[in-house]
């Protein structure tokens, strides 16, 4: 009998085309899951499980994981792809979430504990349709978006706080809960020179600085309850979407656009921070950053949220700023901090077995690319690589449809659950397999995520 010599498809090398059919194959999963009303467009948030769907976490309509997120994966597929069918998918998820804007009543549910802010703050609250929204004018040229994130602005200028420390909304700093909407409306400023827009955020920025904990040379900011995470009172996590790195991150960004120099310092001694808290590798070119402090030390996320990713950006923005080689160099330890765990291919506690863009491959696989970008060191383009495998390999292929499990919550290993959204679902892992393919072929401009500062080199 002779011997097989059909090779399974499914561990053959991988093309650029196969990267787009993976990409193709999760739309059609998430597809199977679109709900159309009258006002347009909503995906189950967690198929074939009930979920609150006001909460914050699995609000159908936001950019963290609901409707204007998956908008957004939809966008962008269009830009890669030109087909029409998946520009009027974005436009269909966008109009549902405005449709749910409820305007002055959002910004009544604050939150509390560890969710103080997030209900109110771009991945959960309204201006994250309002940001998407733009993103689909810009593209359509349809009036309606432009008017509905200007109205959306509007209410959130209206609802700022005010007192003698600075203006806020939920007075956390954090960039899921207040830091979030500063990022937005320096944004927006950015595309319509609406000069209220920097004032706003200039107001909340000066709060910022009043709020610091600071040292001769170190700053750090409370910016989430860390005991609602089951840690101890007073710690302060280091990190970018709530923790200091993200903060000293919006500093930087106040700077770029007002001069104010006690920004600027500010966020250079966030930067001193993290490098303290670094645990460096033996031979000294690789570092991560501990996940709380002073809390579990010996946990090192490595993603995003709380991950290197998330530092890095603080440090790249203070290269452009400064020009200076140390801040560069601080990124390519950051990223080579991820590479010296074994990741993307090996998981760890701080790397368990989560896939999305907020802590998992997914955001792993555009940062690689972001940081060959800016140095042209192969290995970053290879790591990109391997995490896309790493992707397809963990994936969920049935009946041709795609989509991932994961145990989103690291807090829950056993709950493992194949999520919808963008930041935490199969959207942003199709997301970032389709930025590498695009990268490999074509190389469009594709719309991106507001708190990444790396868009700008491609």
């Amino acid at each position: 009998m002779a011997n097989k010599v059909l090779w399974p498809s499914e561990y053959a090398e991988k093309t650029p085309s196969d990267y787009l059919k993976a990409v193709f194959e999760t739309a059609d999963w998430i597809s199977d899951y679109e709900h159309k009303t009258d006002s347009g467009s909503y995906w189950d948030i967690l198929p074939g499980k009930e979920v609150d769907e006001d909460a914050t976490l699995t609000s159908i309509g936001s950019l963290y994981g609901g409707a204007a997120g998956v908008a957004l994966f939809f966008l962008r597929l269009y830009q890669v792809t030109c087909k029409e069918e998946y520009l009027d998918k974005a436009r269909s998820g966008i109009d549902f979430a405005i449709g749910r804007d409820k305007g002055k009543a959002e910004y009544e549910k604050i939150g509390e504990g560890t969710l103080k802010g997030i209900p109110i703050g771009l991945m959960n609250g309204p201006i994250g349709a309002a940001y998407v929204a733009y993103l689909v004018y810009e593209i359509t040229k349809n009036e309606k978006y432009l008017i509905y994130t200007k109205q959306a602005t509007e209410v959130l200028l209206e609802e700022e706080k005010d007192d003698e420390k600075g203006g806020y909304w939920s007075d956390v700093c954090g960039i899921l809960s207040d830091g979030g909407l500063i990022l937005y409306l320096i944004w927006l400023y950015e595309k319509l020179k609406d000069k209220r827009y920097l004032a706003a955020a200039d107001k909340a920025g000066k709060r910022i600085v009043e709020n610091a904990d600071e040292t001769e040379d170190t700053a750090r900011w409370l910016a989430m309850d860390s005991v609602a995470f089951g840690l101890g009172k007073n710690g302060y996590f280091p990190g970018f979407f709530y923790g200091t790195a993200g903060t000293g991150y919006i500093l930087t960004k106040l700077y770029e656009h007002t001069k104010n120099e006690r920004y600027l310092e500010l966020a250079i001694k966030a930067s001193n921070y993290i490098k303290r808290l670094a645990d460096k590798s033996p031979n000294g070119k690789a570092a991560l950053i501990q996940y709380n402090d002073p809390y579990v030390p010996d946990m090192h996320y490595l993603g995003v949220c709380q991950g290197p990713i998330g530092h890095s950006r603080l440090f790249y923005k203070l290269y452009k700023i400064t020009g200076e080689e140390e801040y560069k160099e601080w990124i390519i330890k950051l990223t080579d901090g991820i590479l010296a765990t074994g990741a993307p291919k090996i998981h760890s506690k701080g790397y368990w077995h989560t896939y999305c863009y907020c802590c998992g491959a997914a955001g792993m696989v555009e940062h690689f690319l972001e940081i060959y970008e800016l140095t042209k060191n192969e290995k970053y383009k290879t790591a990109a690589r391997e995490g896309v495998e790493v992707l397809l390999g963990d994936s969920n292929l049935d009946e041709g449809k795609r989509r991932w499990y994961t145990a989103w919550n690291r807090h829950l290993p056993n709950e493992v659950e194949a999520w919808t959204g963008l930041y935490h679902g199969s959207a942003g892992c199709a997301s970032s397999i389709l930025f590498y393919y695009n990268y490999l072929t074509d190389k469009k401009k594709i719309s991106g995520y507001i708190e990444d500062p790396y868009q700008e080199l491609f």
